[in-house]
């Protein structure tokens, strides 16, 4: 069955709405271009019988030749949409679109529109500079680095578009309240000025060492006279505990725990030390930076820490703003979540370090629905379009990063946000979770490592959402895993919501594991169907190399399987076939399927090229706008070229050590 046809049943099922005139109507194109992709999005009417589709075509700057891309992919019953990949920052491209239907096409059938990308650079503000300092006074106007302010708030409430603000090293116990945007040629930039310079939400007075009193069975209490929600030490994160009685029971275990009645903070570390006897980071502040409704903002190169003094700390919290960046910073140790971006447009979240303590070894029942379910990365309700997040590293935090919202962009209908170029490792939960209003959600490029689940799609709409070139190692070596016995995948697509997940795309991705028992693809229940369609991928495990409960409508082929279980292979709806070839007969899947051990070069060191004799090599399906620039007679199977160190269609950066997950 073609691929069209099912995807066409998938959206008759889900209730789409048919309109009777099976004819279909070009409505509307659009365009939007982010730095190295672009979405279109093709609005048509009519055809009730869901038979159309839509081709894309791309001419590079200064060409005439037209040469194909992906088909836009429809995703309802009135949109067909598509993404560009592998695109040149600060360029004009054409797009030709070509609209077909066997019952026929009312009137424009083509279409040629220009797609734009933004530029990669930021621009520098040239107005004036502020300067701060620990050793500063706010009584001056800050402009005379021999004169500097004290706080950095007091620079913000001082700051006009094009001031650099010029930040000392230090430790600045506060939040910052940005009072003012800057503009597209005249930014606002906290930056600091060397290494660190620290923003550090926490008490300074219990910092420096305060009494406490012994309450008994190693609880120690003291009264704060502010409120908190978060409290770390330096043996790490300590567990919030609802109860005083909770809290005497440590069930999360090291290093200890808290827990704050309003008044009263009562703290039990796990070996027995008083909080007198340790550093002791008391949340004073919720959000480290606050934007709310500004724009052309910047926060580069700081230190931000130990804020959360409510139940959503942030480290950066960007509401309803757009155009800002958060830059080459090292965020960690933060309650809720490190960068959290309510609605807002174009913002960028790039070459940061964030990571925390002490989740990754407490129980998955405990931290589910805690205050220590946290994410390095969350956009939520309604964020805007072209949000970008990559090149970052993150480690420990109970999810890596959730990059939809709940509701559609305030403007359009695609939220075109672009995830790549990270490295995540040591997650409770999911790495990436897609979940929500998902709609050109393009993920490519991105290593995972030692996460309970790569990637969560339940559910991700209207879709479709991209996986591309996309690594993960070892999913399933997780507490959560083989402790407390939940079933791990390299993707998630069960859940509680009634939902249909939409379209999701998987070309070229090695989802390999060597954690005990893990399946390399459980797609389990419950939740409602989507649809997947499978290329060149490598699916490796343990135990089955696919186990699928889910009635999920699935179109996989060209993709290797593998599992190190010589008892099992795939487990399809009840049924246990031993090779593909029973698969491919029983179900139509895998016609051209690989079950083979994939045998790349040092998966543990972090190479995944395919070695000199892997028989992923010239094994994989050309597809256009996806492998356009592959080696030899055929693509290879798999995230990684064998041969090829960079990609010419700028999926991965070649830079093996760029996926290394180590932290100092």
């Amino acid at each position: 069955m073609q691929k069209s046809s099912i995807l066409s049943m998938f959206l008759i099922a889900a209730g789409f709405p048919c309109a009777a005139q099976n004819t279909v109507t070009w409505d509307d194109v659009e365009a939007y271009g982010n730095f190295h992709a672009a979405g279109v999005v093709l609005t048509v009417t009519g055809d009730g019988d869901l038979d159309a589709s839509a081709s894309l075509e791309l001419s590079s700057p200064g060409s005439p030749v037209f040469t194909p891309a992906h088909p836009l992919v429809r995703i309802d019953a009135t949109h067909f949409v598509g993404s560009l990949f592998g695109l040149e920052p600060s360029s004009a491209y054409d797009a030709r679109v070509t609209l077909t239907d066997p019952d026929g096409v009312t009137g424009t059938s083509q279409e040629v529109l220009i797609v734009t990308t933004r530029p990669d650079t930021f621009p520098e503000p040239s107005l004036r500079t502020l300067y701060v300092s620990t050793t500063g006074s706010d009584l001056g106007p800050g402009t005379d680095p021999l004169a500097p302010l004290r706080t950095i708030q007091r620079a913000a409430d001082l700051s006009q578009p094009g001031d650099l603000i010029s930040i000392e090293p230090g430790v600045y116990h506060e939040s910052v309240d940005v009072s003012t945007s800057g503009t597209a040629a005249q930014p606002i930039v906290f930056r600091g000025s060397g290494t660190g310079v620290v923003l550090d939400g926490a008490d300074p007075a219990v910092l420096a060492g305060v009494s406490w009193t012994a309450a008994g069975s190693g609880v120690h209490t003291r009264v704060l006279g502010f409120s908190t929600g978060h409290v770390v030490t330096d043996q790490g994160r300590l567990y919030r505990y609802d109860t005083l009685a909770d809290l005497q029971i440590l069930g999360a275990g090291a290093p200890g725990g808290f827990h704050f009645d309003g008044t009263t903070l009562a703290v039990k570390m796990a070996d027995g030390s008083t909080p007198a006897a340790r550093e002791m980071y008391v949340a004073r502040h919720e959000d480290g930076f606050y934007l709310n409704g500004r724009s052309h903002v910047r926060i580069e190169n700081l230190e931000i820490r130990h804020f959360g003094s409510g139940s959503y700390g942030k480290g950066v919290y960007l509401r309803f703003s757009s155009d800002c960046a958060v830059r080459s910073s090292r965020i960690h140790e933060i309650g809720s979540a490190g960068v959290w971006i309510k609605g807002g447009e174009r913002n960028t979240v790039e070459g940061n370090e964030f990571w925390d303590t002490s989740i990754f070894d407490w129980p998955w029942p405990f931290t589910k629905g805690s205050s220590a379910e946290n994410n390095a990365v969350a956009l939520t309700d309604n964020p805007g379009r072209g949000n970008v997040i990559r090149r970052n590293t993150i480690l420990g935090f109970f999810n890596g990063m959730g990059p939809c919202g709940s509701s559609p962009p305030p403007t359009g209908f695609t939220t075109e946000t672009d995830i790549y170029d990270n490295v995540f490792s040591e997650h409770t939960d999911d790495a990436i979770e897609p979940e929500g209003y998902c709609s050109n959600v393009r993920i490519w490029g991105n290593h995972i490592e030692d996460s309970h689940m790569a990637f969560a799609v339940a559910p991700a709409a209207p879709g479709p959402t991209w996986l591309v070139r996309n690594v993960a190692y070892n999913f399933g070596n997780t507490r959560t895993s083989q402790t407390d016995g939940y079933t791990a995948s390299a993707l998630k697509i069960n859940s509680g919501y009634p939902t249909p997940i939409g379209p999701l795309m998987l070309y070229h991705n090695t989802f390999l594991t060597e954690a005990p028992g893990t399946d390399a693809l459980a797609l389990l229940n419950p939740g409602e169907s989507t649809y997947i369609l499978g290329r060149n991928n490598v699916f490796a495990g343990t135990q089955y190399a696919l186990y699928k409960v889910n009635p999920v409508a699935l179109d996989l082929d060209w993709n290797d399987y593998h599992t190190t279980d010589p008892a099992r292979f795939v487990k399809w709806e009840g049924t246990n076939y031993d090779d593909l070839a029973a698969l491919n007969a029983a179900t139509g899947q895998e016609p051209h399927g690989l079950a083979a051990p994939p045998l790349l070069e040092n998966p543990s060191g972090g190479n995944f090229t395919p070695g000199a004799g892997s028989p992923l090599i010239d094994r994989g399906l050309v597809i256009a706008g996806i492998n356009d620039a592959f080696e030899g007679a055929a693509p290879d199977i798999g995230a990684v070229e064998y041969g090829t160190p960079l990609f010419a269609d700028g999926f991965e950066s070649g830079d093996v050590s760029a996926w290394s997950a180590s932290i100092p």
